[in-house]
């Protein structure tokens, strides 16, 4: 596998502290939504740990373009690429131990000019999957869900798994996080009718180490602004408070869950640390790392270009931590990462 000196530095100082040698070893792996950030980072993480562990984990990658090989892998990694929807087909007749189902569209564009399409790809590939889950013997299905499914709500204390959000059923924005709450039922619903084993992860807005330079989220935008020098021009009155995941904070949360969860229960997992509103995260990290750029608006109608509504809460992370994971990054931490990463550009 080819990776960078900093991602083998990150990868590794996150396997000495959270070892899961005893659990992944010997296991088949299906990883949905592989092409993207998660998805390959838990990749990434496997190969590693059969690498420096000889775990002897297979790897079964779903993805839209299976033909698209990544360019981090190397002749002899044990990973099998499938369609995106063909999974039960290929993995017919084969033993799977562990099922992680990261795919789902992301970008607010597709949710605005596609709610039909965001909604049933959701919904429809998690009750095929759930199906195979229910074929096979002693298999553990892990459903990535979001933050989103609380819906825009504002709340002085830290929202607890229970909470039940309000969304908007006539936004066709909502198609993502209705989507979402649409899965989740679903796993529970196959757990409670079906006994299949299932588990739950709401992470917080995941980034850092591996997303691409070009990702459109606003965190990234930040990024940009520092590596190009410009100032960051906020489409919004930039109100919107929440927490950011470093992107190992998020793989080792999925697998503490995937290995320690209880089966049918759902978990948040977010770092209170990042807890800030997106104009005082880009007046921070200009601040630490680039002094002389500033912010500035240019404020849009938020239904036309996909915006949510203005929110402001925290997820309860005690349920989470009660299994044995903490976050490690601060968001300084994940922006020294990033920033580093592409100093080239």
């Amino acid at each position: 596998m080819n990776l960078s000196q900093l991602e083998k530095y990150e990868f590794r100082a996150y396997l000495e502290k959270y070892n899961f040698q005893k659990q992944m070893r010997g296991k088949t792996f299906l990883i949905t939504g592989a092409g993207g950030t998660t998805g390959s980072g838990i990749i990434k993480w496997l190969l590693l740990e059969n690498a420096i562990h000889d775990a002897e984990i297979k790897i079964f990658a779903s993805t839209r373009k299976p033909e698209d090989v990544p360019p981090y892998l190397e002749q002899g990694d044990q990973v099998r690429y499938c369609r995106f929807g063909m999974e039960a087909d290929v993995l017919n007749n084969v033993p799977v131990d562990y099922i992680i189902h990261g795919a789902a569209p992301t970008g607010r564009a597709f949710f605005i000019n596609n709610p039909v399409e965001t909604f049933r790809i959701i919904v429809d590939e998690t009750e095929k999957l759930l199906e195979m889950t229910r074929r096979k013997a002693q298999c553990r299905f892990l459903y990535l869900s979001s933050m989103d499914v609380y819906g825009t709500i504002s709340s002085p204390f830290p929202i607890a798994e229970e909470y039940v959000g309000a969304i908007d059923s006539l936004s066709v924005r909502s198609g993502y996080p209705l989507g979402k709450k649409a899965g989740e039922f679903l796993c529970r619903a196959y757990w409670k009718e079906y006994g299949v084993d299932t588990v739950i992860i709401r992470p917080a807005s995941i980034q850092g180490l591996l997303q691409p330079y070009g990702e459109t989220r606003v965190f990234n935008e930040i990024l940009r602004c520092i590596i190009e020098k410009r100032d960051f021009i906020l489409k919004s009155d930039g109100s919107v408070k929440k927490c950011f995941l470093y992107s190992l904070d998020a793989i080792a949360a999925i697998f503490t869950v995937l290995f320690r969860g209880t089966s049918g229960q759902v978990y948040n997992a977010t770092n209170p640390e990042t807890f800030v509103s997106l104009r005082e995260l880009a007046e921070h990290i200009f601040e630490k790392y680039c002094p002389e750029l500033k912010v500035r608006y240019d404020i849009q109608d938020p239904e036309k270009i996909g915006f949510l509504p203005a929110f402001s809460f925290v997820q309860d992370n005690d349920k989470i931590k009660r299994l044995g994971w903490m976050p490690l990054k601060s968001p300084d931490d994940i922006y020294a990462v990033d920033i580093e990463r592409f100093s080239d550009k």
